[in-house]
């Protein structure tokens, strides 16, 4: 009996040295923000304020990923948003809808709740948008639009060197419409949703992997 207590002993220091180890060289845990009004609705279905996420340390973008990246307007904070385009990509956004080079990202289907309330703090007003999962190459994901968004259309093209993002709230966002390309050497890759702001009791917003 002693000796399978040693040994329990000795298998649960292992698993905390490799954690520790984990934490301290391959991700971090992060608090989203729940000071950013505008933020906070951009980061809508997927994200909310107070949420506790997993990032991977080291800067990380490719095609479809949801980014936490330097906020270029202000140091010391951060922006997120999916990473869209890049090196030579043309992308347009009209009505709340993106294509790449000419052809529009896929909806594959609606979200399970199609229909989502969110606050628009630039018009002080509450705003029904509309849900649908949109597949990027191998990274489904949640997206939010007004069907009929009468927002100016906006082109880009990307170069080698920085990245589009877009927020998944296409109506309300907070993303390279607003503060211009990204330099991929300040982003990080957002793997995994620990915990909602409630924390762990609340079991549909607690360890789900992110896209």
């Amino acid at each position: 009996m002693r000796g399978l207590l040693i040994f329990l002993g000795w298998l649960l220091a292992c698993a905390l040295l490799c954690l520790l180890a984990l934490y301290a060289f391959v991700v971090e845990v992060w608090r989203v923000p729940d000071d950013d009004a505008l933020m906070a609705a951009s980061l809508e279905p997927l994200l909310r304020p107070g949420d506790w996420v997993v990032v991977m340390r080291r800067p990380s973008v490719t095609r479809g990923i949801l980014v936490r990246c330097a906020d270029p307007d202000a140091p010391g904070r951060f922006v997120v948003a999916r990473a869209i385009a890049h090196d030579g990509d043309r992308i347009e956004l009209a009505g709340d809808r993106v294509s790449l080079d000419g052809r529009q990202l896929t909806q594959v289907r609606a979200c399970p709740v199609p229909e989502l309330t969110v606050r628009d703090p630039r018009a002080d007003a509450e705003v029904s948008l509309t849900c649908s999962i949109e597949d990027y190459g191998d990274f489904p994901y949640r997206t939010l639009r007004v069907p009929e968004a009468l927002d100016p259309k906006i082109s880009a093209t990307a170069d080698a060197t920085h990245w589009f993002l877009v927020s998944d709230n296409r109506h309300v966002h907070l993303d390279s419409r607003d503060y211009g390309p990204i330099d991929p050497r300040t982003c990080q890759h957002i793997v995994f949703l620990l915990a909602g702001a409630s924390g762990l009791r609340d079991a549909e917003r607690r360890l789900q992997p992110i896209w």
